[in-house]
């Protein structure tokens, strides 16, 4: 059986007998059952009574010329939306944007404490390679190759505390 949104949309058509046979069944079926339903065609019924009670008009000498040259006429294209308004739609609620923009500053946040370790951390790399590179100086069985590559990576120039 159809939900009542289904049945008021083709109440209009069984009023007027518009339905073919299975459909008009249907409906009566479901009318029989539903006050709100019946409501609505009841509803339905007393604007037909007074639609019918007015006298008939006869239509402009051009109002079917206009309305042909209305449907023929060219479409023009839609406006094109600016970029802003395809990546960010303005239909998204402002507490989404709100999200878009937490999110950017914590990921901000984040690079900068990221690189700033990374910083220190070679620092602490650098300083363990200047302290190797000075005591291996003096010790011929120390790692030379350490040092050799401390040295050639240009890391001569620092000066060694």
């Amino acid at each position: 059986m159809k939900p009542c949104k289904d049945i008021q949309s083709q109440l209009a058509d069984f009023s007027v007998g518009a339905l073919q046979e299975p459909e008009r069944a249907e409906i009566a079926g479901h009318l029989q059952e539903c006050p709100a339903c019946q409501r609505e065609l009841r509803a339905l019924q007393r604007v037909g009574t007074v639609l019918d009670a007015l006298p008939p008009e006869e239509a402009t000498a051009g109002l079917w010329e206009s309305i042909r040259r209305d449907i023929e006429a060219p479409k023009p294209e839609p406006a094109r939306a600016p970029w802003w308004q395809t990546l960010l739609p303005p239909r998204w609620p402002r507490l989404a944007y709100a999200g878009l923009a937490a999110t950017a500053i914590v990921a901000v946040a984040l690079l900068a404490t990221v690189s700033r370790l990374s910083r220190e951390e070679d620092d602490d790399t650098q300083d363990f390679l200047q302290r190797h590179g000075m005591l291996a100086w003096n010790d011929p069985l120390s790692d030379k190759a350490a040092l050799g590559a401390m040295l050639g990576r240009g890391e001569a120039e620092r000066k060694i505390p």
